[in-house]
């Protein structure tokens, strides 16, 4: 990705149309999502995607040190907390964020735009964040890790 090409969000006809289908999908948790959108200002929304879109360019910079490295998987908890600007996701939902980046024709095209590599790398790294938040999950619910 040339250092000129950011993220892109999609049109207001594409938007719309992944609207109805993620209420389709989803349900209450794409209502909650909008109604959330509408209550930041312009000003709020534009910082929003800026920020979006500096996560994804700094991914794809990234992507030489591997999915599972350091960088890769702070860059994934900088993702992760962005998300909670549109609600808050499940471990689950993460993951299937993971594969929909990469499986859902729309999301593979917007995220091969940046990079032609990123939707199988964001797959691979998504999954291990995942994987990462579950064992420490876990380990907390049996008394492993000192709170």
């Amino acid at each position: 990705m040339s250092p000129d090409q950011d993220f892109q969000p999609h049109s207001a006809d594409q938007q719309a149309k992944y609207e109805a289908e993620a209420v389709n999908r989803w349900g209450d948790t794409v209502k909650q999502t909008a109604r959330l959108w509408n209550t930041y200002t312009e000003e709020q929304r534009a910082a929003i995607m800026a920020e979006g879109s500096a996560t994804y360019t700094a991914l794809v910079a990234a992507m030489p040190t591997g999915p599972d490295s350091p960088e890769v998987q702070a860059l994934l908890a900088r993702w992760h907390q962005h998300l909670r600007y549109f609600y808050e996701p499940s471990i689950e939902t993460l993951a299937g964020l993971g594969q929909m980046y990469h499986d859902d024709p729309d999301f593979n095209a917007t995220f091969a735009a940046l990079h032609p590599d990123l939707p199988a790398f964001l797959q691979q790294a998504i999954a291990k964040y995942v994987d990462t938040l579950e064992t420490r999950w876990l380990e907390q619910e049996l008394g492993l890790l000192k709170e």
